[in-house]
């Protein structure tokens, strides 16, 4: 149950992160609200920040995930993966014929990035901690 609880809180927690950067870009720009995508984002500067966002969140939640399971690292780590790509997949169906293909390749490239250092930077400090 722990386990589940906290994927899922990880989960809401990427979309938090990744809206409170759009939120921002709303009101600093005083335009409507998109949860995903980037064709409505101002400047190119923006997409950049969103892309940003996405790869610093995705590593950070997947690092809280991992410390409050800590166990069984790459199950979890997969799960939370395949949590966030499902979601961009829902992303894609509702917005593929507004948004640049390319966004989609590099949203869910980057999840992947972030992911994987996440698990990397993880299990590296628990080795670390169980040697001392």
């Amino acid at each position: 149950m722990k386990q589940t609880l906290t994927v899922l809180s990880g989960f809401l927690g990427l979309l938090f992160f990744e809206g409170f950067a759009r939120l921002i870009i709303t009101f600093y720009h005083r335009m409507d609200f998109q949860f995903y995508g980037i064709s409505h984002l101002p400047s190119d500067v923006w997409i950049v920040v969103i892309l940003l966002s996405v790869v610093t969140s995705t590593w950070l939640v997947t690092m809280l995930v991992l410390t409050v399971i800590n166990k069984h690292f790459l199950f979890y780590a997969v799960v939370f993966g395949s949590i966030i790509i499902a979601w961009r997949g829902v992303e894609i169906l509702n917005s593929y014929h507004t948004e640049p293909a390319w966004y989609f390749f590099a949203v869910v490239i980057l999840h992947i990035i972030g992911i994987f250092l996440a698990y990397q930077s993880f299990t590296r400090q628990h080795e670390i901690n169980s040697s001392i």
